[in-house]
């Protein structure tokens, strides 16, 4: 097979995002809850510190879904229905810790966003610790990406038949410790655009895997990065030529970011075309390019990636060719 040159260079433009921060980050334009900041609420003015609480990791809670049915601060309700506020929690074991992915959707601003959020149990006895590992946006404007939160404590709880998820000193309440609710749901299948953006937010982690996961078991990647001895694009096909392809991938570059400009349908109802525009520290310009995900029972049965402009790599004069 030819691959382009340099071939490490261009290895990453299988599909990334953007990596955010919290699940509870404001979104779409949201403007601070009012109150009193409690971004010091550990602090005492006579130099003690209040002991934090002490939770454990939920659970039996690896493969449930969730809708959101409702959020509060500290000092009262929190209004994100009168905003067409709606999300959809899937949670998935990730060795000790959870993995929480949430879709959520900004109805009266047009603006979904899809958001992975890490809950990790403490080193030493205390509250979890709630970590936004990455945040896809669409459309891919200020608004809509929101505002990222650091990392914060908190805590994942069953309240009966609800799930609660709280995380102390959120933007969401001016500094208050915010709760969203959520109540079970029946498993769904993922929408053809849910798998773009969660195709895009496991890239931008780097997480191999979970990549590898959205494809079916006979799954292939037809890309134009690599071309065989022909100059057709290569095929990669099934689940472990596919791992292999994006194992290899991550190693060549140490950060990538990609932006979706739009989705489109594709020739079948089971095909989406994604438009994203990509860059990484070894391009001298952002690359233009499509992705084409044909979706059967909610996983990809074949992606295709195609290049719109050329690979312009640093230090290079001219865009590479095969």
């Amino acid at each position: 097979m030819t691959r382009l040159s340099p071939s490490s260079a261009l290895r990453g433009l299988a599909l990334v995002g953007l990596a955010g921060a919290t699940s509870f980050a404001l979104g779409c334009g949201e403007a601070p809850h009012t109150g009193v900041d409690e971004s010091s609420d550990l602090d005492t003015s006579g130099g003690q510190t209040m002991a934090p609480r002490v939770v454990e990791m939920p659970v039996g809670l690896g493969g449930t879904q969730w809708r959101w049915t409702g959020a509060s601060c500290t000092e009262g309700p929190l209004d994100l229905a009168a905003r067409g506020f709606s999300a959809n929690l899937r949670v998935e074991q990730d060795g000790e810790s959870l993995l929480l992915t949430y879709d959520q959707v900004y109805a009266n601003e047009g603006c979904v966003v899809t958001v992975l959020q890490t809950v990790s149990p403490p080193p030493a006895p205390g509250e979890l610790r709630m970590e936004e590992v990455a945040r896809v946006a669409v459309p891919s404007t200020p608004e809509c990406f929101g505002q990222p939160e650091p990392p914060r404590p908190g805590e994942v709880r069953r309240n009966g038949r609800n799930l609660e998820v709280l995380v102390q000193r959120s933007r969401w309440c001016n500094g208050f410790e915010v709760t969203m609710t959520y109540e079970p749901s029946l498993p769904t299948l993922l929408t053809n655009e849910d798998i773009a953006r969660r195709y895009v937010a496991h890239y931008t982690r780097g997480d191999a895997r979970r990549v590898t996961e959205l494809f079916s078991t006979a799954g292939t990647l037809l890309e134009t990065i690599t071309t065989t001895a022909t100059g057709d694009p290569y095929r990669h096909e099934g689940r472990d030529a596919v791992y292999t392809y994006y194992n290899e991938t991550f190693a060549g570059a140490p950060w990538r970011a990609m932006r979706i400009t739009g989705f489109e349908a594709g020739a079948t109802p089971q095909q989406t075309v994604m438009r994203w525009e990509y860059m990484d520290p070894r391009l001298q310009q952002p690359l233009a390019g499509r992705s084409i995900f044909t979706v059967a029972a909610g996983e990809i049965f074949e992606a295709q990636l195609l290049l719109d402009t050329q690979p312009l790599i640093v230090g290079a004069s001219a865009p590479a060719t095969p």
